[in-house]
C-alpha cells in the first residue's frame, strides 16, 4: 500500500462526510504517531508529551484512553495526528480499510453502492477490469473466517482503484 496516497484518498474522501463525534475510536483503539506528529506534538508540549506515551506499545503511540480526549472532544484537533485525521481509515493492515464504526459504515455502504453498480455495469461478470476494481472485497472472506469458525468483521477492506473511484464520484456530485 502506498500511504501517503492512500492518506490523501481517505483525507479527500472525509470532507464529505462527516463524523458523529462519538469518541469510541479516542478512548478504545491505540493511536499510533508518525515522526511528523511527534515532532508536531512535542514542540507543542515539551517533555510533558512523553508522559502521553504508552510505555506498553511496540511503536509510538498514545495512552489508551486518548490523553488529548475531553468530554468526546479532541484538545488538539487542528494538530492532531495522521491516524486520527484519516480515521475510520486504517493503517493496521496492509491494504486499506476502513474502521466499522458510525462513519466507517456509511463509507462502507457507498463502497458498497458503488462495487454493485461497476459489477452490474461490467455485466456481472468477472473480467480483469472488474475484478481489479473490486479484488479486496473478494479477499474479505478469506481473512475474516477460519475454518469452521466465523469471526467477527470490525474493518472493510477496500482497493485503492474503489477508493479513487469513490472519490470522483463524491466529486462529481453523483
Amino acid at each position: 500500500m502506498h500511504r501517503a496516497r492512500y492518506a490523501s484518498l481517505a483525507e479527500a474522501i472525509l470532507a464529505y462526510f462527516r463524523c458523529e463525534r462519538c469518541g469510541e475510536c479516542c478512548r478504545t483503539l491505540p493511536i499510533s504517531l508518525t515522526w511528523a506528529d511527534i515532532e508536531r506534538l512535542y514542540k507543542m508540549e515539551g517533555d510533558s508529551f512523553f508522559d502521553k506515551l504508552d510505555d506498553s506499545a511496540i511503536e509510538n503511540c498514545l495512552k489508551t484512553p486518548c490523553p488529548y480526549l475531553r468530554d468526546n472532544r479532541c484538545m488538539i484537533y487542528d494538530k492532531r495526528p495522521l491516524v486520527c485525521r484519516v480515521f475510520p481509515f486504517e493503517f493496521a493492515y496492509p491494504f486499506p480499510s476502513i474502521r466499522l464504526c458510525p462513519l466507517g459504515r456509511k463509507i462502507s455502504a457507498e463502497l458498497g453502492k458503488l462495487e454493485r453498480e461497476l459489477r452490474l455495469r461490467n455485466g456481472g461478470n468477472n473480467e480483469e477490469a472488474v475484478r481489479r476494481v473490486i479484488e479486496a472485497y473478494d479477499r474479505v472472506g478469506d481473512m475474516m473466517y477460519e475454518e469452521g469458525k466465523s469471526m467477527k468483521c470490525e474493518v472493510t477492506i477496500v482497493s485503492m482503484e474503489l477508493l479513487e473511484k469513490l472519490l470522483n464520484r463524491l466529486k462529481s456530485g453523483e
